[in-house]
């Protein structure tokens, strides 16, 4: 199960005490800062951040595989694998 997608953007529009407003794919997006992290910013005031999958659902209406939005699976979280009670291999035993 992801958790986690980084997410690039053209531009920074604006920013508010509480929100950041994007461009992305020719959309103004506003993500509110606190769902935001790592967020980093070039000299042509593009850059990237990363953000909850749910917030990306909801902006962007889709799924992060099924939509064309620049995005970088950036965090999973592994399913539970059951722990072997015996570390003993029966072959290399004499």
């Amino acid at each position: 199960m992801i958790s986690k997608v980084r997410i690039k953007f053209d531009k920074l529009y604006g920013e508010s005490s509480k929100a950041y407003l994007l461009l992305i794919n020719n959309k103004e997006i506003w993500f509110p800062k606190r769902f935001c992290w790592e967020f980093t910013l070039n000299k042509k005031l593009g850059g990237h951040t990363i953000i909850p999958t749910w917030i990306y659902r909801e902006k962007f209406g889709c799924e992060h595989e099924e939509c064309d939005a620049a995005t970088i699976v950036y965090h999973h979280i592994p399913e539970k694998i059951q722990k072997v009670m015996s570390n003993e291999i029966n072959e290399l035993k004499k």
